[in-house]
This record gives structure tokens, C-alpha cells and sequence, in this order.
């Protein structure tokens, strides 16, 4: 049997008729943004520039303009690492003693001030839109690690339509400086809703087992069904049963069977409810717990390293000690908290969460799905299952993060605004696996591969928060 879908609820192109050789955006509904000026996005990493990059702004005296830049190196160079492969910019911005960009002065971007907006690099003008190209068009979104992203604050996307057409040029010009094919960039940058049919997307439902561009639609219209309406109203129950469809979908995928069964598939999660983590997955959501909270701190401190390839800093004394800490005893630290329990911060009993909390929760997945950005070409490749289960891991890894800070404050409730500062700091680690080498993402594909890993967790978890 041919496998169809029905695009009328999230696939269909941004509302108003679709001009021939109009740009084919596909722009997701309620997702806000502008900038806010808060200068947080430009902490953590080192810009990467492109030669043409690094030509526009490498002869200006920075310090005529700013006196606390005079004297001071304000660029990394990884020409080397480049040209191997290693790195994918070959020079860097150099971050400060906070780990902050250099040129961030006054929580304001100093390049932009003193040259204008089209002179700053192009991953600045890029951030924080994200665009993926598919057959059905080219889905838009949002990094989350942004403030004003994570918060939903600013101007609706649907209302940004010209900005975002402007914007995507900029990345293909990206792609083009960062040594993709003239031929692709030169395709990439005259895509039109007549020649979509032509644009390959590849993703896999798990590592070895393809789906294509149909059979993936299907798929993720179930899972987006089960967010969006009310089918599921506990939001643990609704992790759980996504990945009771992710696991009825490789089922019929391999047994060759018709996918479009998947449409009327009845979740079940009940099962769960009482089970009881192991020593392998609480090891790795203690390792997942590093990745999202203290190394986040501690990347800070080696960021150009980090970006340049020059030197892992997992190999740092301090962050070795620091992961053993975290993952073999369950310990780690939290920035105004100190060492915290792991086990006590996860199971700390908690009312139920307020409705914001859901509706986070549920536009977050919603909008990493619309948006292409949780598998795929998006994630280094990244398998359906593994990208959902990367989602699954950040979502506990942040309700054990408001805990901890409940816990601190001796409170019953989570407050949103933790929640919002884990995901923001979840996200900034979400960038650095868009850019995984292909062997490294292989390995991380198959260690999140089975559509069970974290559903005895999610049991524990929810059994902690309100009457669950």
C-alpha cells in the first residue's frame, strides 16, 4: 500500500497564498523571538569566522574604540586544524576571563556598534534561526539557547517572513564560505516551491534503518498529535508514550509492515509507572546530567580550546575529576547550590507542576520537531529515536535541576524560571552535537538507540511530582 499523510495540521507552508518562486518557508505557529540585549547568548563559546570573517574585522583598532581592548588578543587561529578537517572555522573570536566573546561590551555586541550589522560574522547574523531543507519546504526555527527563545519573547516568526528570507540567504552563504560545493550553495540559495521535490533529506528511524521523507511525515504526525491535544495530559505520560510510538514504528518498519498503521496506534505507559531504574541508566543520566549542568559551567574556562580543536578540554584534570564526581558517585555541582545529591534531587518529592510548566514542555517539543532540529541533517545525522532520546534526557536532566533548586529553597514547587535556565544551558550542549564529526556521532546515534532507555527513569521521576 502507498503511505500517505494528511499535511493540514503542522506541515503546511506559513498561512497566505504561495507565490510561484517565493521562497518555500514552513514557519512555526507561536514561536516568538528578537533579541533582548542580554548578552548571555555570546557566553560559553568562541565565535567561529570565516576567512571572509576574520578579513572584514581583523585591521580595525578595537582599541581606539574600546580602551578595556587595547593590547589584547582578540582572535584564535586554527588554520591548520582547519584545512585537516578538525575545525570548522579557520580562525576564532577569543573569549574573555569570563568566558565571554571579547567583542561583547556591555552586553552588546561591539562589532555591530562600530561597523554595522553586515559586518559582523556570519554565525552572529545566523543565530538564533535555525532552517533545514526538505521536501515539503524549508522548516525555520529557533536554538533555544537564547533567553529571549527560551522564554518565547518577541516578535511571532510568522511575522518575520522577509527577515527570515534574508536570513537564509545568509546561511547559504555560510555554507558557501565554509567550503560547501558552489553547485550545492548556488541549488541551496534558489530553492522554490516548484523544485522542493528535487532536495534530499536523510534520516534514519534508527542507525541502519532509513525511512523516507513520507514515512517520516507519518511518524511525526503521531507524536505530534500526542503533544498537541489533550490525549496525554500528564506530561511524563506523554514521554513515555512517544516512545511507545517510536518503538511501534521501528516494529512495522522492519517487519516491513505499513507504516500508516502507526496513525491509529494506542500508546500504553502504564508499565512503567512502577519500575525501577537500574545501574546502567542511572549512570547515564548521571552522565547526561554532567552534560547539561556542570560542564556547562566548566566550558567556560576552555572555550577557544573547545572551538578550535587545538585541545580537548575533556581531557582537563578538572573536568575529568569533575565527571568521575558526577557519574560514579552522583554528585555535581550547581552554581549557587554547591554539591548536590543527584539521587535526592531527582526523587525529591514535589507538588504537581503548574500549567506553564506543561505548556513549556509541550511547545519545546512541538517546535524541535516542527523545526527538523532534534534528528536528522540538523543533529550530525542523528537517528528519530536517538534525537527523541536526547530530548527525553534533557527534559529529565531539567526537572532534576528545578528540583535541586526547590529543594534548596525548601519549596514544593519548581519554578518555571529554573526550568528556562536548564534549557537554556541544555541547548547551548545541543549546538555542539549539530557539528559532530560523522564517527563521533555514530557512536553517540548508537548508545541512545533503543526506544526504551530512559522509560524506567520517567516512572521513577513522575512518581515524585504531585499524585503520579
Amino acid at each position: 500500500m502507498t503511505e500517505s499523510i494528511d499535511n493540514s495540521n503542522h506541515q503546511n507552508l506559513e498561512p497566505g497564498s504561495q507565490n510561484a518562486g517565493q521562497l518555500p518557508l514552513r514557519i512555526p505557529e507561536g514561536i516568538r523571538y528578537n533579541c533582548q540585549g542580554c548578552g548571555r547568548c555570546c557566553t560559553g563559546y568562541a565565535v567561529g569566522l570565516t576567512e571572509a570573517d576574520y578579513q572584514r574585522i581583523k585591521d580595525v583598532d578595537w582599541g581606539s574604540h574600546y580602551p578595556q581592548l587595547a593590547g589584547k588578543e582578540l582572535f584564535t587561529h586554527s588554520e591548520k586544524e582547519y584545512a585537516a578537517g578538525l575545525s570548522l572555522y579557520p580562525h576564532h573570536t577569543k573569549t574573555n576571563e569570563h568566558g565571554e566573546c571579547s567583542f561583547l561590551i556591555d552586553n552588546l555586541c561591539s562589532i555591530h556598534s562600530t561597523l554595522g550589522e553586515p559586518k559582523k560574522p556570519g554565525m552572529c547574523k545566523l543565530f538564533p534561526y535555525t532552517f533545514v531543507p526538505t521536501p515539503s519546504g524549508i522548516y525555520v526555527g529557533v536554538a533555544m539557547n537564547s533567553m529571549a527563545a527560551v522564554r518565547n519573547i518577541g516578535q511571532l516568526l510568522s511575522e518575520q517572513r522577509e527577515q527570515l528570507e534574508h536570513t537564509w540567504h545568509i546561511a547559504v552563504q555560510q555554507e558557501r564560505a565554509q567550503g560547501a560545493s558552489q553547485q550545492v550553495a548556488s541549488y541551496a540559495d534558489s530553492i522554490t516551491a516548484e523544485n522542493l521535490a528535487s532536495v534530499q533529506y536523510d534520516v534514519n528511524l534508527v542507525s541502519g534503518v532509513p525511512l523516507s521523507w513520507d514515512q517520516y511525515l507519518l511518524i511525526e504526525a503521531r507524536i505530534m498529535r500526542a503533544i498537541q491535544s489533550d490525549e496525554f495530559p500528564n506530561i511524563f505520560h506523554l514521554f513515555l508514550a512517544v516512545t511507545d510510538i517510536l518503538a511501534e514504528a521501528l516494529r512495522l518498519k522492519v517487519s516491513n509492515a505499513d507504516l500508516t498503521a502507526i496513525n491509529d496506534f494506542k500508546p500504553s505507559v502504564d508499565r512503567w509507572l512502577n519500575e525501577v531504574p537500574g545501574v546502567f541508566e542511572n549512570l547515564v543520566f548521571n552522565l547526561i546530567a554532567f552534560r547539561n549542568n556542570e560542564w556547562t559551567t566548566l566550558r567556560k574556562q576552555y572555550a577557544t580550546e573547545w572551538a578550535t580543536s587545538t585541545k580537548s578540554p575533556l581531557t582537563q584534570p578538572t573536568v575529568i575529576k569533575a565527571a568521575l564526581r558526577t557519574v560514579l558517585q552522583g554528585k555535581m555541582f550547581i552554581p549557587d547550590l554547591g554539591i548536590i545529591s543527584l539521587d535526592k534531587a531527582r526523587n525529591y518529592k514535589i507538588n504537581a507542576f503548574e500549567p506553564e510548566v506543561d505548556q513549556f514542555i509541550r511547545r519545546y517539543l512541538y517546535h524541535k520537531l516542527f523545526s527538523k532540529t532534534f534528528c536528522g541533517p540538523a543533529m550530525s545525522g542523528l537517528s528519530m529515536i536517538a534525537g527523541f532520546n536526547n530530548l527525553a534526557a534533557n527534559f529529565l536532566s531539567g526537572i532534576t535541576y528545578a528540583k535541586a533548586h526547590a529543594l534548596g529553597r525548601g519549596e514544593k514547587q519548581i519554578k518555571l524560571a529554573d526550568l528556562y535556565e536548564a534549557y537554556f544551558l541544555m541547548d547551548k550542549e545541543m549546538a555542539s552535537l549539530t557539528q559532530l564529526p560523522r564517527e563521533k556521532s555514530q557512536f553517540y546515534d548508537n548508545g541512545f538507540s533503543s526506544a526504551r532507555l530512559f522509560c524506567r527513569l520517567f516512572g521513577q521521576i513522575s512518581a515524585s511530582v504531585g499524585n503520579n
